[in-house]
């Protein structure tokens, strides 16, 4: 089914540009990708070729709009050199390519490595500003007004070509930040500030970003998230049909993680056999976390996934709302549900992911379960996962219900699991412990094909007594069954 970018490209007929980035030298990708920023602000005008699910919205594109392959990176400058008013000079592998992408923005300025000198003036384009000399944080201070509130980057200088265009489209700092400069952009850049990217300890950038207020989005290898971000779609999120309420049995849901992660469900998730690409799935319930950011930064992403969805395929948010944070050390937990309503409404997801510090309390989830768009909450400790065992807390007739498995190798295998489920009681109408949510590690269990073969091998060694259900289908049988609390 088409999105409805394709209606609206048929009826402008603009050409997309189609580029291969390994085609391109480094310094090349990054002009390209800085041009990516600066044109794709309301419409893909500007492609890199990858594979993935992005290859099937390129398919779309393709049944409705001219793409042209392209790989001389200076006609496609002199195509958009309206657009341009010059470049700013910089060397890959030092801080000064962030603060190029962080000025190009509100420049409209072309990131220029200093071995692209002197073609970039020969092809007319002034050098506006040599960054090469200044430190981020310099670059902060100078000109912090010329960046927009409410989004930051954090991108490492080793990562020269992938996110970049989506910083400058939305004018947002770049930074390769250790903990005190990232709290202080965060800080400022705030209330509620996203921040796209990754750091080099996923701990210490989590927990940075949620005590400054704001929340993380895993997009460090994103290609084309500006381009995406212009697509519209008709998101229409799977009708899960209830499961059936019996007695004398135990409810399992599996969840496999990392959904959160936008650099992977815009690139192989859905199209790898280990994940959602997987054979295996529609023949056994599964429940796959996503980020409902997508909604606005990748809707045809989200439309295609859920496209592809089988009957037996359900959603709950990744971990963290609006995006990846720790709800203990934020200040302002209710401004964060706030932010969070619009994106869930538009992903059309009602239970949720939270991920805590060891030192939180589930009670901290309280916020989000106070929304209207939010049916119930599924909880999470740093580590383990599953530390609390299953716990279950009610706020206002809606649980939150923490994990109580794991399937992660080294921690529980297949075979562990399956003892773990045997030992549950089967009294679903009497006690919650006959309920268990199961968090699948997403990055587990390749030796044997994925994460998702291992769950059918659990399955598989599961007594004709035990339910697999999707984690809506549990949350539903457990209000059912034990109602307003």
């Amino acid at each position: 089914m088409l999105s409805a970018l394709v209606a609206a490209l048929a009826m402008k007929q603009q050409p997309v540009f189609v580029l291969d980035p390994k085609a391109l030298s480094p310094a090349e990708n990054v002009l390209a990708q800085s041009l990516q920023g600066l044109v794709d602000r309301n419409a893909p005008l500007i492609w890199f070729q990858t594979d993935g699910i992005q290859a099937a919205v390129f398919s779309d594109l393709q049944q409705s709009s001219q793409t042209l392959p392209l790989n001389d990176v200076w006609t496609l400058v002199g195509r958009f050199r309206s657009k341009i008013k010059g470049g700013i000079l910089c060397k890959i592998g030092t801080h000064s390519l962030n603060i190029a992408d962080s000025l190009c923005g509100p420049m409209d300025a072309l990131a220029v490595d200093e071995s692209l000198k002197d073609a970039a003036e020969k092809h007319g384009l002034p050098i506006l500003l040599d960054a090469r000399d200044m430190t981020e944080e310099q670059a902060f201070d100078k000109y912090r007004k010329l960046f927009k509130k409410g989004i930051v980057v954090e991108q490492a200088i080793d990562k020269p070509a992938n996110l970049r265009d989506f910083a400058i489209k939305h004018e947002a700092f770049v930074m390769d930040a250790d903990s005190p400069f990232r709290k202080k952009v965060v800080g400022a850049m705030g209330p509620g500030a996203l921040v796209f990217g990754w750091g080099r300890d996923e701990y210490q950038w989590i927990s940075d970003i949620s005590e400054a207020g704001g929340t993380g989005v895993a997009a460090d290898w994103c290609l084309n998230l500006s381009a995406l971000e212009t697509i519209p779609a008709k998101i229409q999120a799977p009708i899960l049909k209830p499961a059936a309420n019996e007695d004398h049995v135990r409810y399992v849901a599996f969840v496999l993680t990392d959904g959160d992660n936008i650099q992977w469900v815009t690139g192989g998730f859905a199209t790898d056999s280990k994940w959602y690409g997987s054979p295996l799935r529609g023949k056994f319930p599964m429940t796959w976390e996503m980020s409902p950011l997508l909604a606005k930064f990748a809707p045809a992403v989200l439309e295609k996934i859920y496209s592809m969805a089988t009957p037996d395929d359900d959603f709950v948010t990744g971990v963290g709302l609006p995006g990846y944070m720790f709800p203990h050390p934020s200040p302002d937990r209710d401004l964060l549900a706030r932010q969070s309503a619009p994106y869930l409404k538009e992903s059309g997801m009602r239970t949720i992911s939270i991920l805590n510090q060891n030192e939180g309390i589930i009670p901290e989830v309280f916020p989000w379960l106070d929304l209207p768009e939010v049916g119930a909450a599924i909880y999470k400790d740093y580590s383990p996962y599953n530390r609390r065992n299953g716990e279950l807390v009610w706020r206002r007739g809606k649980p939150c219900m923490a994990y109580r498995f794991i399937l992660w190798e080294g921690l529980t295998g297949i075979d562990d699991l399956g003892a773990k489920i045997a030992a549950m009681p089967m009294s679903p109408k009497s006690t919650s412990a006959s309920y268990a949510l199961i968090n699948v590690h997403a990055w587990s269990f390749a030796s044997i094909g994925g994460p998702i073969e291992a769950v059918r091998r659990v399955i598989q060694k599961l007594s004709p007594d035990t339910r697999v259900v999707t984690a809506n289908q549990l949350f539903d049988l457990l209000q059912k069954n034990h109602p307003a609390k």
